[in-house]
Parts: C-alpha cells; sequence; structure tokens
C-alpha cells in the first residue's frame, strides 16, 4: 500500500502503538507523543520521531519540518513518455522540451545537474538550446512546479537543482 496523506501523523506512544506499527509498514511520517513515564522506543526509521510533553511550539514545529523533509527526500518526483510529472498526490502536465530537462533533473533529484549536460541532451535538436533559452524553459519550469511543492534551485555558475520544498505548518 502507497503512502496516501503526506502529513506527519502524531501517535501517543505508547497508547496507539498499533498505529505506530502500520503506519510503519506504510511508510507515514510520524512524531510519537511519549506519555509519562513510558520509554520512547528505538529507531533508526528516519520518519520517525518522538517529543514528550510539554514541548513548545517552536520546537513541536522543528521536529514536524524536519520528518517532514526527510520524507521528501526520500520520495523523488516521476515523469512519464507523455509528459505527465507526478509528485506525491499532485499531477502536471508539461511539454516535451520541459520533459526532457525534468527527465534530467529528476534522475539527479537533489544533485546539480550542469548546464553543459543540459545544451549536451538538446545538442541536436533546432534551435538549439542555449544559455539564454535554457533560463526562460527553467523559468517556466519553475512557475509549473510551484503548486505541486517542488522547485528548482540555481546553483550559481554550475547548473541547476530539482528538490521539494520545504513545507509550511501552521499550528
Amino acid at each position: 500500500m502507497g503512502v496516501k496523506n503526506f502529513d506527519v501523523i502524531f501517535i501517543r506512544w505508547p497508547v496507539q502503538s498499533d498505529l505506530r506499527s502500520r503506519c510503519q509498514q506504510d511508510g507515514v511520517p510520524r512524531l510519537l507523543v511519549v506519555e509519562g513515564c513510558a520509554q520512547p522506543p528505538i529507531s533508526d526509521d528516519p520518519v520517525e520521531d518522538w517529543v514528550r510533553p510539554p514541548v513548545s511550539t517552536d520546537d513541536l514545529q522543528a521536529r514536524v519540518r524536519a520528518l517532514q523533509h526527510r520524507f521528501n527526500r526520500r520520495r523523488a518526483p516521476t515523469i512519464d513518455a507523455t509528459g505527465t510529472l507526478t509528485f506525491g498526490q499532485h499531477t502536471i502536465s508539461i511539454s516535451s522540451t520541459q520533459t526532457e530537462l525534468m527527465r534530467l533533473l529528476i534522475d539527479r533529484f537533489g544533485k546539480v545537474v550542469y548546464r553543459i549536460e543540459f545544451m549536451e541532451r538538446f545538442a541536436d535538436r533546432t534551435p538549439k538550446l542555449n544559455r539564454n533559452s535554457l533560463d526562460l524553459h527553467i523559468m517556466r519550469l519553475r512557475r509549473r512546479l510551484l503548486p505541486i511543492g517542488l522547485l528548482i534551485r540555481t546553483v550559481w555558475g554550475r547548473g541547476y537543482m530539482l528538490d521539494c520544498m520545504e513545507p509550511q505548518l501552521s499550528f
């Protein structure tokens, strides 16, 4: 079963240990709220953490953000042959040129794709991709990706990197 909800789940520990087990199986990010004098479980799962109440709002937000970020880093976007880009629950359609650019970025999700690599990918096309047209395509892609939680970072003097946005929390 795939993850349907990408929010961090709060689980009372040890009372809701069965819910924790289900979330572990499904890969759901979770924050255990350790009650009373209970011992927190030992876990090496990067999408699980724990707090003991009372906890400040700032600390709670930091833990949730860290879990969400680790969760997002574990999942990469996908793109099919028709130019349908999927990330989490979101799907968008992009142009054929944008699809080729995204394939490079997805293959190296979270890592730099150098400008020269983009140029080489489009070397046999007419018109050829130059620095200005690459920048224009990237600008348009950035606008398309924002609503689905992805962003393209500029790595100055080198190229671009596809990454996921930090989650916005409201308590």
